[in-house]
């Protein structure tokens, strides 16, 4: 069986959605959104926690990576900024409320919120929904393109937006499906590793801390120098360590583990607002105080993080704090405003919230949206070779690369 539209969105997340709505206000006349999963928005309910972090106030190109990423989202951006997507949202009956660092969050706190709000409006509006509906392959043909389903029928359509997705989070319907109908059409994909995500290190002594979380500075080094640094809540788990301090500035560890050179370490400062000046005439105060090492930090560090720390330090912890010698304190002080962990690795796309790399941003025009090698075919979000910093950042690109593929595919 085939069918006929004038624009058929692959994809039914957060840009397929955002891209079917624009469109149809923007007068689309047949539209189709086909989605693979047995229902859209599956990953959009998982975003901020199920709370959904839907822009950043702050959003600007430098918050964006891949190779010439910066300048590729700028004309995007510029046409469709955080304020255009709290007024998208607002015109959908979704409020927004701000909270730190220029993340906006709906007042519902409700993801699935948003995503009624969104089917809502695509139903209002009359675009076709098609769950289940695996797209195996895109062909243009006759000023079109027929897109063939996994389930032999097919849907014919003059103009293609592609916004598949990318690889991260497999759970939640990632796939490297929409890099394979773009590479079948003759684009170029770049390479793919994830971002947003935890880090495995060594676990000699993390594994004691599981569960723990603290205010931190993480720097992640190569070969000793420093990358990147990033301040916020740090948690230590099973395998390594995660939180935000940690996945903001995951992505190189992503890159590092994709190329397998050199050696990474995780440098962390469990005091991030005390100078090591500070912390070692603090410790000596301490001595007097008549603990074993085991309760040392007591009052300073949560008490296991301490234990773990004056173990690092080589300390015993029935050792009499009252006998430790300058040197040593100079040791322990060191080992907390630099706590060294050896990087193993990333906990892949499974725990990935992003995919980095993917469809050459060289082949895309980026006031369109539309391919330069295939005309008529539009690629949006993860797809392409653009991933954002963590805090809302990555749903704002969607959003505006939806907004812009939709002014030109309506034109």
């Amino acid at each position: 069986m085939s069918y006929t539209y004038e624009i058929a969105i692959v994809g039914g997340g957060a840009s397929g959605l955002a891209a079917a709505v624009f469109c149809a206000r923007e007068g689309g006349k047949s539209i189709v959104l086909l989605e693979k999963q047995p229902r859209v928005g599956k990953k959009l309910l998982a975003t901020g926690s199920g709370t959904c972090n839907l822009t950043n106030r702050t959003a600007a190109p430098d918050n964006y990576h891949g190779d010439g990423a910066s300048a590729f989202v700028t004309p995007a951006l510029t046409a469709f900024p955080p304020e255009a997507a709290l007024a998208f949202f607002r015109s959908l009956g979704v409020l927004c409320s701000p909270r730190e660092e220029g993340r906006e969050y709906p007042l519902c706190q409700q993801a699935s919120a948003v995503l009624d709000c969104l089917r809502l409006e695509l139903s209002r509006l009359g675009v076709t929904e098609r769950c289940d509906a695996a797209i195996t392959a895109i062909k243009p043909q006759n000023g079109g393109f027929v897109l063939s389903l996994a389930n032999g029928e097919t849907v014919t359509a003059e103009r293609v937006i592609l916004a598949a997705g990318g690889a991260a989070s497999p759970s939640l319907g990632g796939s490297s499906d929409g890099y394979a109908l773009a590479t079948a059409l003759g684009h170029r994909k770049t390479p793919l590793f994830p971002a947003i995500v935890q880090v495995r290190t060594d676990t000699t002594f993390v594994r004691a801390m599981k569960g723990l979380r603290t205010d931190a500075t993480v720097t992640f080094c190569l070969n000793g120098q420093p990358l990147c640094s990033h301040t916020d809540e740090l948690l230590f788990t099973e395998y390594g360590i995660s939180g935000p301090a940690v996945m903001q500035i995951s992505r190189v560890v992503g890159d590092w583990e994709r190329r397998k050179t050199s050696t990474m370490t995780a440098v962390i400062d469990l005091l991030p607002t005390v100078s090591e000046t500070e912390l070692l005439a603090l410790l000596a105060e301490r001595r007097a105080l008549g603990r074993t090492a085991a309760d040392f930090l007591t009052g300073i560090l949560n008490k296991r993080i301490g234990q773990t720390v004056c173990r690092a330090a080589g300390l015993s912890l029935e050792q009499p704090t009252e006998t430790l010698s300058p040197n040593v304190l100079r040791k322990l002080a060191e080992t907390i405003k630099r706590f060294t962990l050896p990087v193993i690795g990333t906990q892949g796309f499974g725990g990935a919230q992003v995919t980095a790399g993917g469809i050459a941003t060289a082949e895309v025009d980026p006031r369109t949206m539309m391919s330069r090698r295939v005309p008529g075919l539009y690629l949006i979000g993860e797809v392409l070779d653009v991933d954002g910093d963590c805090g809302g950042f990555n749903l704002q690109w969607a959003w505006a690369s939806a907004y812009v593929a939709a002014k030109a595919v309506t034109q």
